[in-house]
């Protein structure tokens, strides 16, 4: 009976994390911590945007800002600001694609960019 109880539980937690794997859920609750502490100066939702301080840009560097976009809560909405996160994410050369949530916000999917047509020159 014991030995039963033991597979039973051992199947148990075995599920729980594979599970938690196959959802792909990332976890970047670290990250998103760091990012604020280090850059609450530059995404507050207070005043104008603030250029980042190195540490800020060396933590956005290091994070994935996709996760840290799609962990974010309306609670932390009342603090920071999405458009300066995005604004960040981009200056720190690590943008987010189009059609990316950020919090509450879908990150906008620019059209693509027209190509030239020829002209002929010669008439």
């Amino acid at each position: 009976m014991m030995l039963m109880k033991a597979v039973l539980l051992f199947a148990f937690v075995f599920a729980v994390f594979t599970a938690h794997q196959g959802w792909g859920e990332e976890e970047c609750y670290d990250e998103k911590i760091l990012v604020k502490e280090k850059c609450m100066e530059t995404i507050t939702i207070r005043g104008d945007y603030v250029r980042p301080s190195a540490p800020c840009v060396q933590a956005v560097k290091d994070s994935n800002m996709i996760c840290i976009c799609r962990i974010l809560t309306t609670d932390d909405q009342l603090e920071i600001s999405v458009i300066k996160i995005l604004r960040l994410a981009r200056e720190c050369h690590k943008p987010l694609p189009g059609g990316t949530k950020c919090g509450t916000f879908t990150v906008p999917v620019r059209p693509p960019t027209p190509t030239p047509r020829r002209t002929n020159s010669q008439s």
